[in-house]
């Protein structure tokens, strides 16, 4: 709040006495009524708010392992028994005594101006009541005068018909109308109330009485802005005779005789209607620009936690053991891995298909070979019989011959016993063993088994 405080009264003050500086040069280049506008900039500043800037800053998180040691901690933490003296507060005792000056002035005008309302109209006789205001006739007063927001009034001297003419009476009776058509009274109120606010800066007072000069000057130019020289002239005599010094504190009064000179000179400068136009553009363009370079900047910080570099407390380990995984969604690089094990295993059960063909073909050669083999083994047998029994029958001429029949004999009996030790069934066992139907089949299921295991996980991917 004093911050607050600090800044405004050093930027109003600024913005008044800058007004100060340019209200002469502007109201010789666009009129009177522009140069009242430039008041709008202190006003405007001295109600605007602080403009907050948000910037975030880290703070280290609270960790859960040392929540349950915090109250053993508070407890042995030492407790001093003497007593701290708390420091005067020396910025609230300022505050309120600013606030508190400033609400007796502001007390003690509304309280002058009630005072010197009754006063007026204490005697006054309503002659007309014109958009809501009353024209009344009173004798308090030496000129004409406007005041009141509720109940508005435009208070005549009693010898208003006397001493001014009727041209002259008409311009005083629009000067008093513009007054409260244009809010004027309004803006007289507002304007204390913004003094007793200020009431320790000079620079407030000054622009207080310039301030009013600007909106009399503005109000001449309203009732002077289609008028011609004639009624210059009466406007002028009007005033004059009005000049008596005396007016209620917040209204618009025609009699102010320590700026009549000023005023009559002011209503000399009648700039024309395209300068007024160019001079309220730059009123609203150095608000524009004014306002935001001239504001209360304030800055709020908010603490972001961020978590602590130290190992995680074990509530935290169990809480991450127990959750569940978040499910993974798979990418363009894992199906497309799936599809080559599919093709790979694909091709691995056509390879083990034709293996397995191959060993069939195989399995019945090695039976065919074997039915031939036991039959050329009897066939064998039969012919090694005959020829025992052709050696037999001719023993006698193989003996002639130079030959022992019983060699031959036992020489074609060890072909004979050769022949029957082969095992045939033996020799089909070891090539069926060969072949192992049993472990081509067990490969085969192997194989499909993983073809249908890659097959349901290619389908759980293209779902997800």
């Amino acid at each position: 709040m004093i911050a607050w405080l600090t800044n405004t009264l050093i930027a109003t003050s600024i913005l008044m006495a800058v007004v100060m500086i340019l209200r002469e040069p502007v109201r010789r280049l666009f009129g009177a009524g522009v140069a009242y506008a430039l008041w709008l900039l202190p006003a405007a500043r001295l109600i605007m708010p602080t403009l907050t800037t948000t910037v975030e800053r880290a703070v280290p998180a609270v960790s859960i392992d040392a929540a349950p040691f915090m109250p053993g901690a508070l407890a042995s933490a030492p407790v001093s028994a003497t007593p701290v003296a708390e420091p005067i507060d020396l910025q609230g005792i300022a505050l309120w005594l600013w606030l508190g000056v400033a609400a007796v002035l502001l007390l003690r005008g509304l309280l002058v101006y009630r005072r010197q309302r009754r006063a007026v109209l204490a005697d006054a006789v309503q002659i007309a009541r014109l958009d809501k205001i009353r024209i009344v006739r009173t004798f308090a007063l030496h000129g004409p005068m406007a005041f009141g927001i509720v109940d508005r009034v435009i208070a005549l001297p009693g010898d208003f018909d006397d001493r001014y003419d009727e041209r002259q009476r008409r311009l005083a009776l629009d000067h008093e109308l513009a007054h409260h058509r244009s809010g004027d009274i309004i803006a007289n109120h507002v304007a204390f109330v913004l003094l007793c606010l200020q009431w320790f800066n000079p620079i407030a007072w000054l622009s207080h009485a310039a301030f009013r000069f600007d909106q009399e000057a503005a109000c001449d130019a309203r009732v002077l802005a289609t008028a011609d020289g004639p009624d210059r002239a009466a406007y002028g005599q009007a005033i004059a005779k009005a000049a008596s010094g005396r007016a209620l504190l917040f209204s618009g009064a025609l009699d102010r005789p320590s700026t009549l000179q000023r005023r009559l000179k002011t209503m000399l400068v009648n700039p024309n209607r395209r300068r007024r136009i160019a001079g309220r553009t730059l009123i609203v363009t150095g608000i524009a620009v004014a306002l935001p370079l001239s504001a209360s900047w304030a800055t709020r910080y908010v603490d972001v936690p961020v978590a602590p570099t130290a190992p995680p407390a074990a509530a935290a380990v169990i809480a991450d053991a127990i959750a569940p995984a978040p499910p993974t969604l798979p990418t363009r690089a894992d199906m497309e891995t799936a599809k080559a094990d599919l093709e790979v295993l694909r091709r691995d059960q056509e390879t083990a298909r034709r293996d397995s063909e191959t060993a069939r073909r195989d399995t019945e050669t090695a039976l065919r070979d074997s039915e031939t083999a036991r039959r050329d083994s009897e066939a064998a047998r039969r012919e090694v019989g005959e020829a025992l029994r052709e050696i037999d029958e001719n023993a006698a001429e193989i003996r002639k011959a130079g030959l022992d029949p019983e060699s031959l004999k036992a020489t074609i009996r060890a072909s004979l016993d050769a022949v029957a030790a082969m095992d045939i069934d033996k020799i089909t066992r070891e090539a069926m063993a060969s072949v192992n139907p049993d472990k081509i089949k067990a490969e085969l299921d192997q194989a499909r088994a993983s073809l249908t295991a890659v097959k349901a996980r290619l389908d759980q991917l293209d779902r997800q």
